[in-house]
């Protein structure tokens, strides 16, 4: 089967657009609305080509044997003219908007293509967003235009990985950042598990390059006091959630338990599924947990008041903006973590500064907050967080560690289930991540369906996926973060949280033990 594109013979696949075909080939097609990851809405109508004589879009149209196509001729340049003045006017219509949420909707450059709708309501069955109004007033707006505070809304993020004009994205909190390294404060910065696996994508870097060092160095160069690593926090996470799992099987429950490292999902379930509430762990994130004892363990062995410390989180997830700000998240008046950039912010800026990522000497984090175990840098993927406390729970219960890695909780199925053997009992684990599938298993957990231990992480692969990651058109992207995940935690010598020889001292000189007095006051909520 053939088609003549400009003037030239080309054969095509049964079942492939032009769009397909003039990718492959390398044929130049502009585009705005189009997104690999969904189903083409044709809306923007800036990759119209002329096929025997008429206008089409390029996206949505399959090629037919004969088809005699221009991608460039004098009727396709005037209607892309008239498609792009189109879109000036839409911009003189609405001004940039003001909002003060994680997520921002800028309907000045909203083109309507409802990429962002078809996330939200297909990918993550949330339906916090759709189209109001009418002709030229319609725009993307929450329910009844409320705003999106006052919506289903989870900040997941999901929706900005659709929009190619920034039209819907976090909201931009690099400036705060600015001032704070640009005062007498003392700044320190935390890295998110999968930021490692992704911010190398904003420097052109193949999709799943492990950048630990690089980031490091370039953290360090921006400017902060200290370069540590949220790792440390997830396993002050594993430890804590272990013995909260341990004491719910030595009471006979409530189960399932149910992970909270995940403020998209925590919210979701707040807002959707109070019933659950006494299911999800107490444990703060890792993020918080770290920032907590910043705080106060840090502040103390470094000689530093505590209110002049500020605690920056490189982090996967818009959601994250929301968690920080909630007061729950705060010791003694203070916010555990301060400002939380995303992966996509953080790269932007190091552009800004003119930091040559690529060319970096790797370095490494600071003590003593910098130590980690392989199980911290596996809570970016989904499944991570369950596998970790699995680890963690044999190593108390001094079983012989023959078998690290739990590939039946690793994957990307949507929903995941396991049987893991634990002191002699059987411990059944489900594994959920995106918003449907979350969903899902809520709903057959209300018909009976038993668990032990759930895991659940709002976004698709996990933070892997999260709303704040670097955009991306690779459908094979999660599995290439994920495998650069579990790389790392291949490298390190420690990979049982329970082992890490910074928490074994944290606890030993400050914390005493999991779920103390102490443990409950910082690193804990509800």
């Amino acid at each position: 089967m053939q088609v003549i594109i400009n003037s030239k013979k080309i054969d095509f696949n049964e079942g492939e657009t032009i769009l397909d075909l003039a990718k492959r080939k390398n044929i130049e097609i502009p585009t705005l609305c189009y997104h690999s990851y969904f189903q083409p809405q044709a809306r923007c109508r800036l990759c119209v080509v002329e096929v025997d004589g008429k206008l089409k879009t390029s996206c949505d149209t399959k090629l037919k044997d004969g088809m005699n196509i221009l991608t460039d001729s004098g009727k396709v340049k005037k209607s892309r003219r008239i498609t792009r003045e189109l879109l000036k006017e839409r911009e003189k219509r609405f001004k940039p908007v003001q909002d003060k949420t994680p997520v921002v909707i800028d309907h000045s450059k909203c083109i309507l293509c409802g990429n962002c709708i078809f996330a939200c309501s297909l990918i993550q069955e949330v339906n916090a967003i759709g189209e109001k109004g009418r002709g030229i007033k319609t725009k993307i707006s929450s329910l009844y235009d409320k705003g999106l505070e006052n919506s289903p809304c989870t900040f997941c993020g999901q929706c900005t990985h659709g929009c190619n004009c920034e039209a819907i994205k976090e909201r931009d909190d690099t400036e705060k950042l600015t001032k704070a390294l640009k005062s007498k404060k003392h700044v320190i910065v935390q890295t998110a598990p999968s930021i490692r696996a992704s911010l190398g994508e904003m420097f052109e870097m193949p999709p799943g390059s492990l950048v630990t060092g690089k980031m490091a160095a370039a953290l360090r160069k921006l400017g902060f006091d200290k370069v540590f690593d949220s790792d440390f926090g997830a396993d002050m996470t594993t430890y804590e959630e272990t013995h909260e799992f341990l004491e719910r099987l030595e009471k006979g429950g409530p189960f399932p338990l149910f992970t909270s490292c995940c403020p998209a999902w925590v919210k979701f379930v707040e807002y959707g599924y109070r019933e659950f509430a006494k299911n999800v762990s107490t444990c703060k994130s890792p993020i918080t947990m770290f920032g907590a004892v910043a705080k106060s363990y840090y502040a103390k062995k470094s000689a530093v008041n505590p209110k002049n410390i500020v605690v920056v989180a490189v982090v996967p997830c818009i959601a994250k903006k929301f968690e920080i700000e909630r007061d729950e998240m705060k010791n003694s008046g203070m916010k555990n973590v301060d400002i939380a950039l995303t992966t996509r912010e953080m790269g932007k800026l190091l552009k800004n500064k003119g930091i040559n990522f690529n060319k970096l000497q790797e370095s490494e984090f600071d003590n003593p907050l910098g130590v980690s175990s392989g199980g911290g840098a596996i809570y970016g993927v989904t499944g991570g967080v369950a596998e970790t406390v699995i680890r963690s729970a044999k190593r108390l219960f001094g079983e012989k560690m023959d078998k690290i890695e739990f590939n039946d909780l690793r994957g990307f199925e949507g929903m995941k289930e396991a049987t893991i053997e634990l002191n002699g009992k059987e411990i059944k684990i489900a594994v959920a991540h995106g918003l449907s599938n979350i969903r899902k298993i809520l709903e057959i957990i209300k018909k009976g369906k038993k668990y032990h231990l759930v895991e659940m992480m709002a976004c698709p692969g996990g933070c892997i996926g999260g709303g704040g990651q670097p955009k991306s058109s690779d459908k094979d992207i999660l599995k290439k973060r994920s495998s650069a995940l579990y790389c790392q935690d291949r490298k390190l010598k420690v990979r049982v949280a329970n082992d890490n020889p910074t928490l074994v001292e944290v606890y030993k000189n400050f914390l005493k033990k999991p779920l103390s007095k102490k443990s409950h006051e910082l690193l804990h909520t509800r």
